[in-house]
């Protein structure tokens, strides 16, 4: 639950917390175009600088930040591991390395299995643990080849899978970072306000653009309410007997059932308190509505976004010219 940072505000007074937020949102659609546009793993990278540039300015702590990539790490192995197996073109890095598999290695793996499932709990990094266990497994594999042999396969991959795998997971990262450093410096209110504002222009063709931007504010706001209340219920029935991490399937799926209940129950009552709470503000639905602060650009969201325009320009010229953003910026230099 720890490991979620999207919906997290933190508070600050970096430049980056004082810009308007319609123009970070705009900035931040800006930046995800840039990373679709981006061809090479060369300007995944320059971008993942530049976003990494932006967490240090906004003075988020970069221990925080890399705490929420844990979520994504199973997907990043899954991809990496797929591109390695299916490209095919370019120079051979490995090539023609042959896995056997007899009892003996099955017999090994399912012990290492276990050996991870009665050890997790002393380790403190468990995927690392398990992605070692799983290398130790391929070794044993490769060199242990005695016993009746159930089947064999071969390991081999290029230098465009290795450059793929890169490419994409930087791609990834740094989604995930963008989207991580919005809600990180824009208060629900503030995002809230940006969206409607940014969708204004919907209002002619009667898209209710206040209760999209209410309903989009409000799943940000309480995401790290419900997982804070989720966390509290999973200590308290902790507190009670129950073990969430070395217990059978039949017992997880007991407790996930009795997770699921007060969790449904805490949902509906912070729901209703909510509607309670905007009635009693006099919150219509449809009707127009003031704001206590009023929203006005000033030279900085202009200069962000100038810049952020000059690296957008800079990729899709690289893309358009199939080079690398490197060649155009030494071209333009020259």
């Amino acid at each position: 639950m720890d490991n979620i940072i999207i919906g997290q505000y933190i508070p600050g007074k970096s430049i980056i917390h004082r810009l308007d937020p319609r123009m970070k949102i705009s900035i931040l659609i800006i930046m995800i175009v840039a990373l679709f546009v981006a061809h090479t793993i060369i300007e995944e990278a320059i971008l993942l600088v530049f976003i990494l540039f932006l967490i240090i300015t906004s003075r988020i702590p970069i221990l925080k930040v890399l705490k929420g990539l844990k979520a994504i790490l199973f997907l990043v192995c899954f991809t990496a591991i797929l591109q390695l197996g299916n490209v095919r073109t370019g120079e051979f890095v490995v090539k023609d390395i042959f896995m056997y598999m007899s009892i003996y290695n099955l017999l090994i793996a399912i012990a290492l299995i276990f050996i991870y499932f009665f050890t997790r709990k002393f380790i403190p990094f468990r995927f690392i643990y398990l992605l070692l266990l799983c290398a130790l497994s391929f070794v044993l594999q490769y060199y242990f080849t005695t016993g009746p042999l159930l089947f064999k396969y071969e390991i081999s991959f290029t230098n465009d899978g290795l450059i793929r795998v890169g490419f994409i997971v930087l791609r990834l990262l740094n989604l995930v970072l963008l989207s991580s450093l919005l809600t990180f410096t824009t208060s629900p209110m503030d995002l809230k306000n940006g969206l409607e504002s940014l969708m204004k222009p919907l209002k002619i063709i009667k898209v209710p653009v206040g209760e999209i931007a209410m309903m989009i504010s409000l799943v940000l706001r309480f995401i790290p309410t419900l997982l804070e209340e989720t966390s509290k219920i999973i200590k308290a029935q902790a507190s009670r007997g129950a073990d969430f991490n070395e217990a059978t399937f039949r017992q997880k799926m007991k407790q996930i059932i009795s997770l699921l209940v007060p969790m449904f129950v805490v949902s509906f009552k912070r729901a209703d308190d909510l509607a309670n709470a905007m009635e009693s503000r006099g919150y219509v639905i449809g009707e127009k509505r003031t704001s206590i602060d009023v929203m006005k650009l000033t030279f900085k969201d202009y200069y962000a976004l100038f810049l952020i325009l000059i690296l957008l320009t800079f990729i899709i010229m690289g893309a358009v010219c199939h080079v690398d953003i490197w060649s155009v910026y030494k071209c333009v230099l020259n």
